[in-house]
């Protein structure tokens, strides 16, 4: 997933990725408040990667990972609802999850 920024792109992994928004962790801390394009790409989405744009409503440290590559995490509320993204979130939760025991 990438932020863009003006000039500058932010390269991140998701964790939470709704109709709403994003939240990713990220190697840089983009400003909060700032205005930016995200770039994301979901198995299965027949549009191919989507640009939305989104303002960053918090960046916090990544306590998970506060000395390695990710030291950040950061949410991003999209301008507009996604409602296209829904079916395909439901997909990949799908088949993310193990198979059931027997």
């Amino acid at each position: 997933m990438q932020i863009a920024n003006g000039g500058e792109v932010i390269i991140g992994i998701s964790r939470d990725v709704s109709e709403v928004g994003v939240r990713l962790v990220a190697a840089a801390a983009p400003e909060a408040g700032a205005t930016v394009e995200v770039t994301l790409s979901l198995p299965g989405d027949e549009a191919g990667e989507r640009t939305l744009s989104g303002t960053i409503v918090r960046v916090r440290e990544n306590a998970a990972d506060s000395e390695g590559l990710w030291k950040h995490e950061v949410a991003v509320a999209f301008d507009e609802r996604v409602e296209a993204l829904e079916p395909l979130l439901e997909e990949v939760a799908r088949s993310s999850q193990p198979p059931p025991e027997p």
